[in-house]
């Protein structure tokens, strides 16, 4: 999770990366960012909001994006025994590709942003290449529990 704060709101704007909840730039522009890191970006539109613009004017189609960001705190993601228990459908101790993408969909159609489908399969793939550290097409609860708690 990452947090940026706009001029305009004044406060911190927390946020999961790489998953589509802000514009692409911004993902690509704030990889690698440590806590108290400021960057200034230059965003072009083919990684903002290219041809449509954004909020009725706000923001002009082909509009070339500036940001100065300053990153405030990083946070990992819910890794807890309850997550994984909620996304191990068939309680066999380990998640399948099945698994995962199926609680990608119910994340996704939670926060209803529309994204194109290719994503879902980026994300898939990705959580695989980072987690299945045995290879074995599963990430199983100790693959998965980056705090290795011991009840699983």
């Amino acid at each position: 999770f990452f947090s940026s704060r706009t001029q305009n709101e004044g406060h911190p704007k927390w946020f999961v990366l790489g998953v589509g909840q802000v514009i692409k730039g911004l993902d690509i522009a704030m990889m690698n960012m440590c806590p108290g890191e400021k960057r200034k970006v230059i965003i072009p539109p083919s990684l903002a909001y290219g041809q449509q613009g954004y909020a009725q004017g706000k923001i002009p189609p082909n509009a070339t994006l500036i940001f100065e960001i300053e990153l405030y705190a990083v946070n990992k993601g819910p890794r807890s025994v309850e997550a994984f228990n909620q996304i191990d459908k068939d309680n066999d101790r380990k998640l399948s590709e099945l698994e995962i993408s199926q609680y990608l969909k119910e994340e996704f159609a939670r926060d209803g942003k529309k994204r194109h489908p290719s994503v879902h399969d980026e994300i898939l793939a990705d959580i695989f290449k980072k987690n299945d550290h045995d290879g074995d097409g599963f990430i199983s609860a100790k693959e998965y529990n980056v705090y290795q708690h011991d009840e699983l």
